[in-house]
């Protein structure tokens, strides 16, 4: 298996909360991070992360009831890549990371905390590993763009199987709840 060289964070959107903030700090102690806090007299909060030796400050400025950053910076220890991978995902941040190695990079696309995209370079080639597909949304919004002609046979045949089911049940209370319901929706969409 390939060894990581370094993570680069190419562009890193979080914005917190104030308590939002004080977890995210708890976050990188908890996983014995080094860390130094400053606040300033403008309201900045610049946190400064230690990777070997080297200083990766983040400076969250104050926007209406939240604190928000926006940068880039590479981080060559494995933990704290990782604390970090966390802490954009439980902070519902945006994110685009590539993870370097020797002979190729792994980049990934984090929406609101999630990975929505990964690819693998290898020099000019780019090959699509994962990709997030809304399929439920999408359906759903399929259905809502739907004609009336559509909707109305999709009811009809709501209402054909009900009373199929209703035919074979004893109690019939819910199904005829559901029977008048639908009935109602028939008669809007005729209208």
């Amino acid at each position: 298996m390939a060894q990581r060289v370094a993570t680069m964070y190419k562009q890193v959107k979080l914005e917190l909360s104030p308590h939002q903030l004080k977890e995210f700090v708890k976050l990188f102690e908890t996983h014995h991070t080094s860390t130094q806090i400053r606040v300033f007299e403008n309201g900045d909060t610049e946190m400064i992360l230690f990777d070997n030796g080297n200083e990766i400050p983040l400076v969250f400025h104050p926007l209406g009831p939240h604190y928000c950053f926006e940068g880039s910076f590479v981080v060559k220890d494995l933990q704290l890549a990782n604390t970090m991978r966390k802490a954009v995902q439980e902070c519902k941040g945006h994110a685009l990371v590539h993870r370097l190695y020797h002979k190729h990079i792994m980049e990934y696309h984090y929406a609101y905390g999630n990975v929505v995209k990964i690819q693998e370079i290898r020099g000019e080639k780019t090959k699509l590993i994962f990709e997030y597909k809304d399929t439920i949304g999408a359906l759903t919004r399929l259905f809502q763009e739907r004609g009336v002609e559509d909707q109305i046979a999709w009811v009809r045949l709501q209402i054909d199987q009900l009373l199929d089911l209703r035919m074979k049940v004893t109690n019939k209370q819910e199904i005829d709840t559901r029977l008048k319901e639908l009935t109602q929706e028939l008669f809007i969409l005729e209208a």
